[in-house]
């Protein structure tokens, strides 16, 4: 975790941009203050106060921070206690004098990420930690549903088509999961929108339904105000954040309140449900695409081995060969896929909650590095490092689960 802050905030310093700039929009050059400072007259040697207009700008700099060198904002958002290692840049004082709040070798007291507090965001205006805490949900909501239909499709498509090898559907299987992984995933999510969520696609005319089977954009419908209070008294007063969690556990009374369209757990359930389908629809198909092939290779691999030849040769049938002995150990390497499953799917929201309009870690990114928000793209960059970390710890545990001759110490 610590190469990882050290390398994500030295490359967000290499980015051009200005964090001040972008806070003040077109009235950077508005003077909103004025300040003061002693310097000494040449002809006479004695000080003299001279006033400096401070413009929006100017302003935004010494509030932000902006001017520092990049040791001493590393050390101030990490919140490391210590010598002062800045510029001394001007800071506006109570009384309008502009001087530097410390000097070099100043041992000053830094609160940051160390004490809990990941700053505060000059886009959001809000803290950093509240910022993530809404979005992240989003994310791993979509993420977690989209490997739910990844890896029982990938891994049921690559188990037939190699139990079928060189047939017609494994060839066709080949051919789909060569497809999934090609297509661009905007391109896929554009094309799903299209076919299952518009009057021109698919669903009017097989199901009946009117306007596609699924909604084509939002978290929810837009008459409905998921509730951010109001549960059952065992639960979280504000809730998980995951919705379809949330919405078993909203009490009767805020039900009553949410109209008749939405007036049980069911159904805002399924309004939850309906809305996320489509994305991770889009994310899942593309993840199992190359699961199928890691499937298949892996399946064929261990189809070939002794005990496999051992435990036909006693008469076991072929569907208790497969999914008994061959399949436990060809899902060894799929479960090594997870950790990069996870990571793959996270990436992958980016440009999916872009599409379908989800504001989850992806787009609060994008919006975040458009506006030069470098506090939140770190912010959301742990939170992502810590996510794909405990996956990987999970797989190391899993292994003891699929492969016998693995034990955990």
């Amino acid at each position: 975790m610590i190469g990882v802050s050290i390398l994500t905030f030295s490359l967000l310093s290499l980015v051009p941009g200005d964090a001040a700039a972008s806070a003040c929009g077109d009235k950077c050059g508005v003077i909103v203050d004025m300040g003061w400072i002693e310097i000494e007259n040449e002809t006479t040697g004695e000080l003299e106060i001279v006033e400096i207009p401070i413009s929006a700008v100017e302003s935004n700099r010494m509030r932000m921070g902006t001017e520092e060198n990049i040791v001493e904002k590393y050390m101030k958002y990490i919140g490391i206690n210590g010598p002062y290692l800045g510029n001394e840049y001007l800071i506006l004082q109570s009384n309008n004098e502009l001087k530097p709040v410390h000097e070099v070798g100043d041992i000053i007291e830094r609160e940051g990420l160390l004490d809990g507090y990941w700053g505060d965001s000059t886009l959001f205006h809000r803290p950093v930690a509240e910022v993530v805490k809404d979005v992240a949900p989003v994310t791993l909501e979509m993420s977690f549903l989209a490997l739910a239909i990844a890896y029982p499709l990938g891994i049921s498509l690559g188990i037939l088509s190699a139990v079928w090898q060189d047939q017609i559907f494994d060839q066709l299987s080949r051919l789909m999961a060569i497809a999934f992984v090609s297509l661009p995933i905007f391109w896929l999510a554009i094309l799903f929108q299209k076919l299952f969520a518009t009057k021109i696609g698919i669903c009017d005319d097989l199901f009946g339904t009117s306007g596609g089977c699924f909604p084509i954009f939002g978290r929810h419908d837009p008459s409905l105000a998921f509730p951010s209070t109001g549960y059952v008294d065992y639960y979280p007063s504000g809730g998980t954040g995951f919705h379809l969690i949330d919405s078993w556990f909203v009490s009767s009374e805020t039900l009553d309140g949410l109209g008749s369209d939405f007036d049980t757990r069911w159904k805002l359930f399924k309004d939850t449900f309906m809305h996320l389908m489509l994305p991770c629809l889009t994310l899942g198909i593309a993840s199992a695409g190359s699961l199928l092939r890691y499937m298949r290779a892996s399946l064929l691999e261990v189809l070939r081995e002794d005990y496999v030849r051992t435990a036909r040769a006693k008469g076991l049938s072929g569907s208790r060969v497969i999914l008994v002995h061959a399949c436990r150990n060809a899902l060894v390497p799929i479960v090594t896929l997870l950790g990069f499953s996870i990571g793959g799917a996270i990436g992958g929201a980016v440009l999916t909650e872009t599409i379908f309009a989800f504001t989850g870690m992806g787009r609060v990114a994008i919006e975040a590095i458009q506006y030069d928000d470098q506090i939140v793209v770190m912010g959301i960059t742990l939170i992502t490092s810590i996510i794909f970390l405990l996956a990987n710890l999970i797989v190391d545990i899993s292994y003891a689960i699929v492969d016998p001759r693995v034990r955990l110490e």
